[in-house]
């Protein structure tokens, strides 16, 4: 899936090009010092507006004036791939440059670059195509890569702690941007998501846990006579971990409300007893039955902040 690429997407970088230059003017004096401060006024820049977009504003202030830097950062801004976007001027580009930067922080921002694009983590696709992983929390990658001439970013659900074993096809990246912050900001959500779905998975294993260590309590006796429930118990685990697309919903309701869901669902499979009518089915319905007090509660809770308010 690619990214529209017409005026109104050029619109949109051109003002976050901008937004990139207002924040390194408004941190000029910062950026110029040789301390931490620099860094730690710079790192946060990245992250907002993402390190590719300082690296296109910082080669454009060295090309300006490129005989007042080191020879190391004139090298490196002449043979630094950076893509051309649709639309752009020489006119264009000079309105990227930031005008606040002095030589010292120009030079000292592009010596970090320079020493960041050496630490690179980079996953090739089946296809070849090379992905530069730009951050990533246990489940999730933000990834930036080239199409057509243009910067990209794509989310993924590949962690790169062994980049050489990792294999995956170009028609897996499906979330594509032409935007740093809409990425990073879908990225954000992602990751977000995915720590709250495994808070809720496990809650559920919690319960499992809990009921299988009271079941390893009892004589084989009654281990035996309690077979049936040992084996509702399963189902509805197997339902809630494996057999559901769990809802943000479903997830608060799982780690918020205080009830013991596993079991819940357990014993109303079990008492239900007909079992012509699918799991999935009935234990979706029981589900839905047992969240309604947990939404009614919400929604109390919502009317009395508006009547606070």
């Amino acid at each position: 899936m690619k990214p529209i690429v017409n005026i109104d997407a050029f619109r949109q970088y051109y003002q976050e090009a901008i937004d990139c230059k207002t924040v390194l003017n408004a941190n000029a004096d910062t950026l110029a010092l040789e301390d931490e401060r620099r860094l730690e006024a710079l790192l946060p820049i990245y992250d907002v507006h993402g390190m590719e977009m300082v690296k296109r504003l910082i080669i454009e202030a060295v090309k300006q004036d490129s005989q007042n830097h080191s020879e190391q950062v004139r090298k490196w801004a002449d043979n630094a791939i950076v893509s051309m976007f649709i639309y752009e001027t020489d006119n264009v580009l000079s309105d990227y440059i930031p005008d606040h930067l002095s030589e010292a922080a120009i030079e000292a921002i592009a010596k970090d670059l320079i020493e960041k694009e050496k630490q690179r983590t980079i996953l090739k696709s089946q296809e070849g195509t090379e992905y530069e992983v730009i951050c990533h929390d246990k489940y999730y990658s933000l990834l930036k890569f080239q199409n057509e001439g243009i910067t990209m970013y794509a989310h993924h659900g590949i962690v790169p702690t062994n980049a050489a074993n990792i294999t995956f096809s170009d028609s897996n990246i499906q979330d594509v941007f032409l935007s740093y912050p809409e990425a990073m900001s879908g990225y954000l959500k992602a990751v977000i998501d995915g720590e709250r779905l495994q808070k809720a998975h496990d809650k559920i294993l919690e319960q499992y846990n809990e009921f299988k260590d009271s079941m390893l309590e009892m004589s084989r006796e009654d281990i035996f006579d309690n077979c049936y429930k040992i084996a509702a118990v399963e189902d509805s685990y197997n339902y809630l971990i494996e057999g559901i697309t769990l809802t943000e919903e479903q997830q608060n309701y799982i780690i918020h409300s205080g009830d013991n869901v596993l079991m819940n669902l357990a014993n109303d499979w079990y008492e239900y007893g007909n079992y012509n009518q699918s799991l999935k089915d009935h234990l979706g319905e029981a589900f839905d039955e047992q969240m309604k007090g947990f939404e009614l509660t919400q929604g109390s809770d919502d009317s009395e902040e508006e009547e606070l308010e």
